[in-house]
């Protein structure tokens, strides 16, 4: 009979090793129980920070009711952002303690190369002050400092993933807000062409250069609404900024509500080597904002998506 030794010591040795990695990878909390972050009355956060070693200081306060960027400069937050990070950082709850040494830093993603401070308050009282780090293997957990401490926490949930924003997707995307049903009337001017949809009682018409044409209301209603509430899908950036300051958009859109408020807004379309990006501009100028091709050629009323009878993709 061969001898089974070597393959014993051999399965023990893999076993060992596995444990070894999965301690290592899921290090077992020290401190017994889990805590909420906020055992009593959720405290009124009105301002947060973040500094990063590559994106930097960022700056969140509510300033009247509405939440706006501050620092690096002046802007509104996405109000579906904030709330998603508030309610993360209500919600959190410690689960205890997996490493006190200050070597260990670095490995979770806590050192000051690549660690977030991270800081809240409620008024002038500064309620978190810690340094986030990355999530845990099982993707359930954050790991998390104190920033005067060693010791690294599981925070359960990802808040490393709400906090690991860039300055743009804190930023507002939206242009308007109105209501649909408010929008009456829609023109687009350029090149000499004039394409308008009005809206004269309960029916929308279409008009090319003063010729009425078909058009699907439903298509129709799915444009306004487009125009409406409009988002951009990005920032411009600094491969598109010298196209809209060295050129001339290329067509105006102007839309009407019922109470008698009149936006306008720029479109710059895409050559051949923009990769499909239209750029956009409010008529009062100031920030440029960028559509990809799918939406941003609907916005300049492109009747081959309006008309009857076709799909509209």
């Amino acid at each position: 009979m061969k001898n089974k030794t070597p393959l014993y010591f051999g399965a023990v040795f893999l076993v060992l090793v596995a444990i070894f990695l999965a301690t290592s990878m899921n290090p077992r909390e020290k401190t017994k129980g889990a805590e909420p972050l906020f055992p009593g009355d959720r405290p009124d956060i009105d301002h947060i920070e973040t500094i990063s070693p590559t994106i930097g200081k960022i700056v969140i306060k509510r300033v009247s009711g509405v939440w706006q960027i501050t620092e690096p400069l002046e802007y509104n937050v996405a109000l579906k952002t904030m709330e998603l990070t508030l309610n993360s950082l209500y919600n959190i709850v410690n689960d205890g303690v997996v490493s006190e040494r200050a070597e260990s830093h670095a490995q979770y993603e806590l050192d000051d190369a690549s660690g977030i401070a991270f800081k809240a308050y409620s008024g002038d009282e500064l309620i978190v002050d810690v340094i986030v780090g990355k999530s845990s293997t099982d993707f359930n957990h954050t790991y998390v400092r104190e920033a005067d401490s060693d010791e690294v926490f599981l925070w359960r949930g990802m808040f490393s993933s709400v906090v690991k924003r860039s300055l743009n997707d804190w930023r507002d995307k939206g242009l308007y807000s109105y209501n649909p049903a408010d929008v009456v009337e829609v023109t687009a001017e350029s090149k000499g062409l004039k394409r308008t949809l009005s809206l004269p009682d309960s029916v929308w018409t279409f008009r090319d250069n003063g010729k009425e044409m078909p058009v699907d209301q439903q298509k129709v209603s799915a444009y306004i609404n487009l125009i409406a509430s409009l988002r951009c899908d990005a920032f411009a950036d600094e491969k598109d900024i010298p196209r809209a300051s060295q050129s001339s958009p290329d067509t105006k859109v102007t839309f009407k509500v019922r109470n008698g408020d009149t936006e306008t807004f720029e479109i710059w379309s895409p050559g051949e080597q923009d990769a499909g990006r239209y750029l956009v501009r409010t008529e009062e100028g100031g920030e440029v904002f960028r559509f990809y091709r799918y939406r941003g050629e609907q916005l300049a009323i492109n009747y081959e998506k309006l008309m009857p009878g076709e799909s509209g993709d």
